[in-house]
């Protein structure tokens, strides 16, 4: 009897390696990085998730991070297990959410601990935020937004959230404004365009302000904000420059529910964070 045979010809193509899509899922935010085989995208996706969780946002379950990070719900459930279990993420009385845990502030605070200048900084920055009755802050850049490594208040009574560790918008701030004065032309040009780029909202609402404050920085040797973020918050700032070689920082005096005048902060407030900033720099 005779037996027929079929061949299958499968047509491989192996001049071009099978793409590997699953990898190249990456968060929301770091699409540039998708194909790079240098870029850890599991790494990252853990720590695009332990940056979901904000003071507005203490806690969060799977689908909400799927959601804000566009991967996988499935994906989400195994980092949020596997950062549970390392003690970045602890669960909460809500059945399947979660908040960060002790761990994620451990992990900063040896950072922190690099900022020497936060030690000779803090009694004049406590001094002067008595004297004007307002927050004295020092921060650095954290991507497209300053956080802030020390804050010093006058007073309790503060709404604006204003902490250590902290972030607010890099161009909507005059902390930010001061930073990016601090850097380097270059350095400067290319943030901004990346805020163009990223963020074009932060760049449609700030821009122009902020073209004014660089104009106007060599007359008055600082930057200010003036109801930008909240409405009756005010602040000026002065840039630090790199700070024991660690990164570019910036100082600011930040008041609120106080009438507004750009006059009084560049003429009375300023003088005396630059003096500050002479000081300790």
């Amino acid at each position: 009897m005779a037996l027929k045979f079929r061949y299958f010809i499968f047509h491989i193509n192996i001049s071009k390696p099978m793409e590997n899509t699953w990898n190249r899922c990456v968060p929301t935010g770091l699409e540039e990085y998708a194909g790079d085989k240098q870029f850890a995208t599991t790494l990252a996706r853990g720590l695009e998730l332990l940056h979901c969780f904000t003071p507005e946002r203490p806690i969060l379950g799977n689908s909400e991070m799927a959601h804000m990070l566009n991967l996988p719900k499935a994906t989400i459930s195994r980092l949020t297990y596997t950062l549970t279990c390392l003690g970045y993420l602890t669960g909460t009385e809500y059945y399947g959410k979660y908040q960060l845990g002790p761990a994620t502030l451990s992990l900063g605070y040896p950072l922190l601990a690099q900022f020497t200048i936060r030690r000779s900084a803090r009694p004049l920055m406590m001094q002067l935020a008595k004297k004007l009755g307002c927050n004295v802050s020092m921060g650095i850049r954290d991507r497209l937004s300053m956080v802030y490594i020390e804050v010093m208040r006058a007073t309790s009574g503060v709404v604006y959230s204003h902490d250590v560790g902290s972030t607010h918008p890099l161009l909507g701030t005059s902390i930010g404004r001061a930073y990016l004065l601090g850097c380097t032309p270059s350095a400067r040009e290319s943030l901004i365009n990346q805020v163009k780029i990223k963020e074009p909202d932060q760049w449609e609402r700030y821009g122009k302000k902020v073209l004014d404050n660089f104009q106007e920085f060599p007359q008055y040797g600082c930057c200010t904000a003036i109801g930008e973020v909240v409405p009756d918050v005010q602040a000026v700032a002065v840039p630090l420059g790199r700070i024991h070689g660690i990164d570019v920082a910036a100082m600011s005096c930040t008041f609120q529910g106080r009438s507004l005048d750009i006059r009084w902060l560049r003429e009375e407030v300023a003088p005396q964070l630059q003096a500050i900033a002479r000081e300790i720099t």
